[in-house]
C-alpha cells in the first residue's frame, strides 16, 4: 500500500481459477511414447500416451528420456510456484487445498521478466512516433502515418510556417520547387538521425521488461471501488454497458472464484479497471505510478483477449474493444487505437448491431444495449476521424437505428422510476446529434479527410461555414433544451462553479463535457478560414485578396477565438477548484486536447491580426478587440494544463510546447516588452529546458518533417526540453 492508501495491482492479488480456459500444452515426443505436460490449476501433470504403431527402443533410451521429462516437469512446477508468489486470496491448488502462506508474507511481483507459461500475457510494448494526444516521439526507425486536414498535425503545420515567416525565417524553409503548404492527401513522415537514449524512466521499468499475470485481480474492496469509479464517470459518458448486470455478474463470479468467467468478460473487467485508474488523478504519489498501474490492467486484458478478438464475435467483445480504443487514445499507441477501433466496427457489423430488423429479434433490454454499443462505435469513429484526420469508417447513411431511449434503465444498480432522472440517455442522445453535425463538417469542410480535393476557394469555405453554423445553432437552441441540458455560452468563472450543487454532479458534468465538445466543434468549423489567413500571412501587405479576406473573415475568427476562450475558462476553473467540483471534467486526455487546441486558435489569431496602423482599405485594429484578452487566456491555458495532471509526461510536453509558442507569438506582437512578464505561469513552471533564453525559439536542425515530396522544418526545436528517455516534439492529438 502506498502513502495515499491506494493498493497496487501487483500487491495483494487475487488468483483467478483457470478452469475456464484451454490449458497450455508442452509436448515432448519420443518413439513409442507421447509425453505432454498439462497446466492444471496451479500445478502441472505429466501425461503419457502409448502409440502402439511405433516399435519399441532399448530400455536405457526410454529411461534417459524419462529423466529429461522429469527435469522439464520439475522446472515448470518451480516456474509456476514463482508465479504464484505475489498472489493472495488463498488460491486453490491442483489438489483442491488452500495455500497456507499468510498474506503479509507474500512479496509483490518482481519487475523482471517471468518465465514463459500459461499465466503470462504477451506485453504490448508498442509506442508510436505520434501518440493519441498528438505528441511525436522519435524512435530509431522512420515512422509514417496519414494525418489529414482536420488533425492538429495539419493545424500546427499552418501555424509553424506562418510563425517562421513572421519571425523572418521564411528563407530558411527548404522546399523543392513549390513553397506552398502541402496538400492534405500527403503523408506525414517524421524522421531524425539515429539517437541513442540513455537510462530508463524514473522509478519504472521499461514496458518491454515487465510481465504480468493475466489471472490476477486487485483485492476485492479495491476492485469494487474502481468499478464504481468507472460507472460514475466514463460509464455515464458512454453508457453502453448495463451496470446492474455487470455488477451482478461480478459478484456471482467472485463467489465461485471466477471459475466460470469468460476471457472476454475478464478482459472487459480489466479494461474497466484500467480506465477507472487513469481517471483517478488524486490519491497517487505520482501520475507515473498511476499510469503504470493502469497499464498492468491493460496488459492483462490484452493477454486475455488478443487472440479471442481475432477468432470470436460477441457483443461483450465489442464493448471490450470500444473501451480499449478509448484507453489507447491517452497513450502512445495511436496506431493500435485505430486498429482496435476498426476491429470493433467490423465485429459490430458481423453481429448486425447496425440493423434495426436484426435488433427487433432481441428482448428490449438486450436490444437497447446492442443499439447503444453501435452508437458507441459511431461516437468513437467520429472522434478518431477528427483527431487523426482520417475518413470516418461508418458513413452517416448507415445510421438507421432509433436513438437510445430513457424508458429502459441502463445505468445505476437501483431502479429509477422517473425516466427524466435517467440523464445518461439524454446526454447520449445529445452527443449523438452533435457528432452527426461533426460528420457533416468533416465531410464538407475537410473533404472527409480523404485528401482527394484541392483547397476550396474562400467564398465556398464561407458558405460551408455558414451552413455548419446553422446546424450547430439548431442543436444548441432546439435539441439541448428538449433534453434538459445546456452548454456554456460565456466564459466560466469560479463563482459559476460555486453555484452548482453536489446532488447535480452527474448532470453538471454532462453540461460541461457537452460545452467542451460543442465549442471544440465550433472551432473545427471555423478553422479552415483561419488557416486561409495563416497561409496568406507574411505575404505582400498590399495584396488585395488578403485584405478582402481579412474584411470578410474577421467575424469567423472572432467566433473561433470566443469558443477557444470558453474552453480554456471551463478547464481552468474546474482544474483549479477543489472537492467534488474538481471531478466535473471527463478524461484528462480529452481536457488536454481541447485546451491545447484552444490555445493554438488564440496563437493563430494573434499571428494573423494586423500590427500597427491600418493602411487604406485594411481592417482597422480596433475590429480585433476580441484578442485584447488573448494573453490572459493563454496564461490560463498554460496554468490549467500545469495543474491538470502533475507529473504526466504527455501533459508536460504539451505545456512546454504551448508555452514556447505563446512566448514566440507574444514577443512578435508586443515589440520590446518581455513576453515572459505577460505569461507569469511560464515563469512559475519548470520547463524541461535548463535555459531561460527565449531569444531563439526556432533554430532549425538536421531533423526535419518530410511531407510527401516536400521538406519543411519542424515547428519548434524541443531538443532542449527532454526527459531521460525521450526527445519529444508535440504536433498533434485525441
Amino acid at each position: 500500500m502506498n502513502k495515499s492508501g491506494a493498493v497496487h495491482p501487483w500487491r495483494g492479488q487475487q488468483l483467478l481459477s483457470k478452469t475456464c480456459v484451454v490449458p497450455q500444452v508442452v509436448r515432448a515426443n519420443g518413439a513409442g511414447l507421447h509425453w505432454h505436460v498439462e497446466t492444471v490449476g496451479t500445478g502441472s501433470r505429466a501425461v503419457m500416451e502409448v502409440d502402439r504403431n511405433v516399435p519399441s527402443e532399448p530400455r536405457w533410451g526410454l529411461e534417459q528420456r524419462l529423466g529429461e521429462i522429469e527435469s522439464t516437469v520439475k522446472g515448470l512446477q518451480q516456474s509456476q510456484s514463482k508465479i504464484q508468489t505475489g498472489t493472495v486470496g488463498a488460491p486453490q491448488l491442483a489438489n483442491g487445498s488452500q495455500s497456507s502462506i499468510p498474506e503479509s508474507s507474500i512479496p509483490p511481483e518482481p519487475p523482471g521478466r517471468y518465465p514463459a507459461s500459461a499465466e503470462m500475457g504477451e506485453i504490448d510494448a508498442s509506442e508510436d512516433a505520434i501518440d493519441g494526444m498528438g505528441a511525436i516521439k522519435f524512435t530509431d526507425e522512420e515512422d509514417c502515418g496519414y494525418f489529414g486536414p482536420s488533425s492538429n498535425v495539419a493545424f500546427v503545420r499552418h501555424i509553424s510556417l506562418a510563425l517562421a515567416k513572421a519571425s523572418g525565417q521564411s528563407q530558411m524553409i527548404q522546399t523543392r520547387t513549390d513553397s506552398s503548404l502541402p496538400s492534405a492527401n500527403e503523408w506525414t513522415r517524421v524522421t531524425r538521425p539515429h539517437y541513442v537514449h540513455g537510462g530508463t524512466s524514473e522509478g519504472t521499468f521499461p514496458r518491454s521488461q515487465r510481465s504480468v499475470n493475466i489471472y490476477t485481480l486487485p483485492p476485492e474492496d479495491y476492485t469494487w471501488r474502481l468499478i464504481k469509479e468507472y460507472f460514475q464517470k466514463t460509464g455515464q459518458l458512454l453508457p453502453f454497458i448495463h451496470e446492474e448486470s455487470f455488477c451482478e455478474t461480478y459478484f456471482q463470479l467472485k463467489r465461485t472464484n471466477f471459475t466460470m468467467a469468460r476471457r472476454t468478460w475478464l478482459g472487459l473487467l480489466n479494461m474497466i479497471l484500467a480506465m477507472a485508474t487513469t481517471l483517478t488523478v488524486d490519491g497517487y504519489p505520482s501520475s507515473e505510478e498511476r499510469i503504470a498501474e493502469s497499464d498492468v490492467y491493460y496488459q492483462r486484458a490484452n493477454g486475455l483477449c488478443e487472440r479471442e478478438s481475432r477468432t470470436n464475435n460477441s457483443l461483450e467483445l465489442v464493448q471490450y474493444l470500444l473501451i480499449v480504443g478509448q484507453y489507447l487514445q491517452g497513450t502512445q499507441k495511436s496506431v493500435r487505437a485505430w486498429t482496435v477501433h476498426g476491429l470493433a466496427i467490423t465485429t459490430a457489423f458481423q453481429l448486425g448491431l447496425h440493423s434495426p430488423r436484426t435488433n427487433q429479434d432481441f428482448p428490449p433490454l438486450e436490444s437497447e444495449i446492442r443499439k447503444r454499443v453501435w452508437f458507441g462505435c459511431i461516437l468513437l469513429d467520429r472522434t478518431l476521424s477528427m483527431t487523426y484526420g482520417r475518413a470516418c469508417m461508418i458513413p452517416e447513411k448507415y445510421i438507421k437505428l432509433e436513438l437510445p431511449t430513457a424508458d429502459i434503465q441502463v445505468m445505476g444498480q437501483s431502479p429509477v422510476m422517473d425516466t427524466r432522472q435517467r440523464m445518461d440517455a439524454m446526454y447520449f442522445r445529445a452527443t449523438i446529434a452533435l457528432y452527426s453535425v461533426m460528420y457533416q463538417i468533416i465531410d464538407t469542410c475537410y473533404g472527409q479527410n480523404l485528401g482527394l480535393e484541392d483547397f476550396l476557394p474562400v467564398a465556398e469555405i464561407i458558405a460551408l461555414t455558414l451552413r455548419g453554423e446553422t446546424q450547430l445553432t439548431e442543436w444548441r437552441t432546439q435539441s439541448l433544451p428538449s433534453l434538459n441540458l445546456r452548454v456554456c455560452n460565456t466564459p466560466l468563472c469560479s463563482q459559476d462553479l460555486e453555484k452548482l450543487e453536489a446532488k447535480d454532479k452527474i448532470t453538471e458534468r454532462f453540461n460541461l463535457v457537452l460545452s467542451l465538445r460543442f465549442h471544440n466543434l465550433h472551432i473545427l468549423l471555423h478553422r479552415p478560414i483561419l488557416e486561409k489567413l495563416l497561409e496568406a500571412h507574411g505575404g505582400p501587405t498590399n495584396d488585395t485578396e488578403t485584405t478582402m479576406m481579412h474584411q470578410v473573415c474577421i467575424s469567423s475568427i472572432e467566433n473561433c477565438v470566443e469558443s477557444a476562450i470558453i474552453i480554456i475558462s471551463i478547464v481552468h476553473t474546474v482544474v483549479l477548484s477543489s472537492g467534488w467540483r474538481r471531478d466535473l471534467l471527463g478524461a484528462w486526455n480529452y481536457s488536454l486536447f481541447y485546451t491545447f487546441n484552444a490555445g493554438l486558435v488564440i496563437i493563430a489569431g494573434l499571428l494573423v491580426s494586423p500590427k500597427g496602423t491600418a493602411a487604406e482599405g485594411e481592417v482597422a485594429p480596433s475590429q480585433w478587440k476580441f484578442l485584447e484578452s488573448s494573453a490572459l487566456y493563454l496564461n490560463m491555458a498554460i496554468e490549467a494544463l500545469q495543474n491538470l495532471d502533475r507529473g504526466n509526461r504527455v501533459v508536460q510536453r504539451i505545456v512546454d510546447y504551448l508555452s514556447q509558442l505563446a512566448l514566440a507569438v507574444l514577443s512578435l506582437s508586443s515589440g520590446n516588452v518581455d513576453a515572459t512578464t505577460i505569461l507569469p505561469s511560464v515563469n512559475s513552471y519548470e520547463l524541461f529546458s535548463s535555459t531561460n533564453n527565449h531569444q531563439d525559439l526556432f533554430p532549425l536542425r538536421s531533423s526535419h518533417q518530410t511531407i510527401g515530396q516536400k521538406e519543411v522544418p519542424m515547428d519548434i526545436d524541443l531538443s532542449e526540453f527532454t526527459l531521460e528517455t525521450d526527445l519529444d516534439w508535440f504536433t498533434r492529438p485525441l
